[in-house]
């Protein structure tokens, strides 16, 4: 068939005949599926209401041997669903758009991630593992294997064979080419699904410090500068080690170091933690704010040199986990040696992590890539705070939800399986601003061997457990509301597209901060005596967007290395929790904002250095500059005033009122242009029915709701023109009725309903 050949992806989002076009997605597992159903389960996917095919083409599926010799099948000539040459065809003749993820890493619950025996140090010794901060491999959960080091020259040699040979197939199928393709996901969670691991759990291999030195030497010029700000006596780069957790003893006196080497870490994991003495100076400093720019930067380097071998000139999304601590997964017959604990002290450090090392802002701004999330953080529904985290990681950065957990219900939790929780996790995604979303997964396959995945059927026949088609092509219990929402979004994901989302109070985002608060989690591992504890994520954003959002105000979430003027000002107000050091460009960028009138809210020790120890006091002077004048914008305090989760409180009393306002146990977000209002709700009550109300622009939406309850309405001239409500739960097992009242229509229905306008 002809596919439109003015998709195009800006500002977040894709692009259709130049009007803005909602992405609604699904992922389709061919490799794990019968050749002769893909046809038909591509029309289903249509008939769902899907216009997207997300689908990986895992690395290990597709290299086979033949007499013994490697070959890229692409052609089923070992195995039917390893056409993928076919497989395009069939996408190419369906009507289907698609966005193709190579990997190299696909995680997708496959062996070694979906990465080939060839590249794993545990069947090819020539392959390095990438390395733990203790020495140790870096290792998959799922088989407890190896993974490789990216920066390893053996490695990326075959990683560039294998995408280069994917992206040449792929090409003619591209947009350029006439074809169904319109982007490219590499990775997966960053480079082996790490997007949230703690900043020691990787990169100390040799190839990697490598990598680092030559950082280190690109920021510093000398080693003689080197040790100056750092206060060392290194001979050269070489030395520089990375930081490191304290263990209790030394690794030579573990059993299994003396009998299996550094690359035995089974002994060390069981290990109890010291607190480390921690920072004694502001010069002990850069060693954390150095590690993780040098993590941030090997991942963004890993995704471009990936961007130039697969070679596809179409948008290149990331899938981001979201900013959460890692959920607890049934993996079946888990190894012991296959994950390692983070020490309790650290566990509230997560968010810091994913600061420091995830500059999503600045990737984009450099065209490394868009911003994609993944949303495996929970049940937002019956968690509170996961719900804030599926807020803030869609907040994060405006982009395609790419990941939405539509079915993953014996692996993570087993209220996924009902409807509502897949329905109000997608609604809370698209009212906290993605442009997009994708049904992962479409349909239940169950054609695969242990050789491509040894893990699943210890659990469930089928991956997964319970999609909205199952593995014989019939509907499912989550077929009906897939179908509903996505025929609502296909009528309306426009109109909501062309909204803006206005902003109340925004937090500035400083890596710095988070790269040291990363390894501090508290005052015992803090030796700066007078100088508080960097705050980022911690203490920081995450109590700051909770607060705000119980009270109704609207937030965002900007890197403050890469703001705009231009962004700044159109928030309503700023807010950043401050220490002694800042860089002089970003005290220059927050002077600016104040001098100029900006609203800020700030607390913490006003920067009195820059981040080579020179004296830079630009933000302090501007601040009490500002807060000497009668009619100050700028509300400062020492004490930490988002760290005790009442700051929408410090908000209201500086005069800032939200512009919606709801009833408490919901939340409540709005989106407006100057043709349409789309009011999403989410109630948080389990049993009975509650009179809720959200008021707005003049306007006051009455609300009946019962468990559970979630939806959107679209707004056009004071009248409700569409909607779609989620008024069944399925996991109490009850059925509501719903009412929604805006001046007088009224409209009332028991269960699911929508109206697609």
């Amino acid at each position: 068939m002809s596919y439109d050949q003015t998709v195009e992806f800006r500002d977040q989002r894709f692009y259709r005949g130049g009007a803005p076009w909602y992405a609604i997605a699904t992922d389709y597992h061919y490799f794990r599926d019968r050749r002769e159903h893909w046809q038909d389960r591509l029309t289903k996917f249509r008939e769902l209401g899907c216009e997207i095919v997300t689908f990986y083409t895992p690395w290990r599926h597709h290299l086979q041997y033949v007499g013994g010799r490697p070959i890229f099948d692409f052609t089923g000539e070992t195995k039917t669903n390893r056409d993928l040459a076919g497989f395009l065809e069939v996408l190419k003749g369906s009507g289907l758009y698609g966005i193709i993820k190579p990997g190299p890493f696909v995680h997708s619950e496959l062996n070694v991630g979906g990465l080939p025996d060839a590249v794993c140090p545990d069947f090819s010794k020539e392959i390095p593992p990438a390395r733990r901060h203790h020495g140790g491999p870096a290792i998959w959960t799922y088989d407890a294997t190896q993974l490789p080091a990216p920066f390893d020259e053996g490695y990326d040699a075959l990683v560039r064979e294998y995408l280069s040979a994917v992206g040449n197939l792929a090409r003619p199928y591209a947009t350029g080419g006439k074809g169904p393709i319109i982007g490219v996901q590499l990775n997966d969670e960053t480079i082996f699904c790490n997007s949230n691991d703690p900043p020691w759990n990787y990169g100390y291999e040799p190839s990697g410090m490598r990598y680092y030195h030559g950082l280190l030497q690109q920021r510093y010029g000398t080693i003689e500068r080197y040790n100056e700000l750092h206060g060392t006596s290194y001979p050269t780069f070489a030395f520089v080690a990375g930081p490191k957790l304290r263990i209790q003893g030394t690794p030579q006196e573990d059993p299994s170091y003396r009998e299996f080497g550094p690359a035995s870490y089974v002994g060390w994991r069981k290990r109890a933690y010291e607190p480390s003495p921690g920072p004694k100076s502001q010069q002990d400093l850069l060693s954390y704010i150095d590690w993780a720019e040098y993590q941030w930067r090997q991942r963004t380097d890993i995704y471009v040199r990936y961007k130039e071998y697969f070679g596809l000139d179409v948008v290149h999304l990331s899938n981001y986990a979201g900013i959460t601590p890692v959920i607890e997964q049934n993996v079946p017959d888990l190894k012991e040696d296959a994950q390692e604990a983070v020490p309790r002290d650290f566990t509230h450090a997560y968010s810091e992590w994913w600061f420091a090392m995830n500059r999503v802002d600045q990737d984009a701004a450099a065209g490394a890539y868009e911003y994609g999330l993944i949303s495996w953080l929970g049940v937002a529904a019956y968690d509170e705070v996961v719900f804030d985290r599926f807020y803030n990681t869609a907040r994060r950065r405006r982009g395609i939800n790419m990941e939405e957990n539509w079915g993953f219900a014996a692996l993570y939790d087993v209220r996924s399986k009902e409807p509502i929780i897949p329905c109000f996790q997608t609604l809370l995604c698209m009212a906290a601003g993605s442009t997009g979303y994708d049904i992962y997964v479409g349909a239940n396959t169950e054609y695969w061997d242990d050789t491509l995945d040894r893990t699943t059927k210890l659990q469930c026949n089928t991956f997964p457990s319970h999609a909205p088609i199952d593995e014989h092509g019939n509907p499912g219990p989550l077929y009906d509301i897939a179908k509903r929402l996505n025929a609502w979004t296909g009528a309306n994901g426009q109109a909501l597209l062309e909204c803006e989302m206005h902003t109340d109070v925004a937090y500035l985002l400083y890596a710095p901060y988070a790269a040291v608060s990363c390894w501090v989690p508290d005052e015992r591992y803090w030796g700066l005596a007078g100088r508080q504890i960097p705050r980022c994520g911690y203490q920081g954003c995450e109590p700051f967007s909770h607060s705000l959002q119980q009270a109704g105000y609207a937030v965002a979430f900007f890197e403050l290395e890469a703001v705009t003027a231009e962004q700044m000002q159109e928030c309503r107000a700023l807010a950043i929790h401050s220490a002694f050091f800042m860089d002089a460009e970003a005290q220059q960028r927050l002077a600016d904002f104040v001098s100029a009138g900006g609203r800020l809210f700030i607390s913490g020790d006003l920067p009195e250095v820059d981040l080579t120890w020179q004296p830079c006091t630009i933000l302090k002077e501007a601040v009490e500059a500002a807060s000497a004048r009668s009619d100050s914008t700028v509300v400062y305090q020492q004490e930490n005033m988002f760290a005790d989760g009442n700051f929408a409180d410090v908000v209201a009393a500086a005069g800032l009122q939200p512009e919606v306002t709801y009833s408490e146990n919901m939340r409540a977000y709005v989106h407006r242009s100057e043709a349409s209002t789309f009011v999403f709700f989410f109630n948080f009550d389990v049993a009975g029915t509650y009179e809720k109300f959200v008021a707005f622009d003049g306007q006051r939406l009455e609300l009946t709701l019962g468990s559970k309850t979630c939806g959107v309405v679209r707004i056009a001239d004071g009248q409700m023109t569409s909607w779609i409500v989620k008024g069944a739960n399925e996991v109490e097992g009850v059925t509501d009725t719903i009412r929604l009242t805006l001046g007088d229509q009224t409209i009332e229905e028991t269960g699911d309903f929508s109206n697609n306008g």
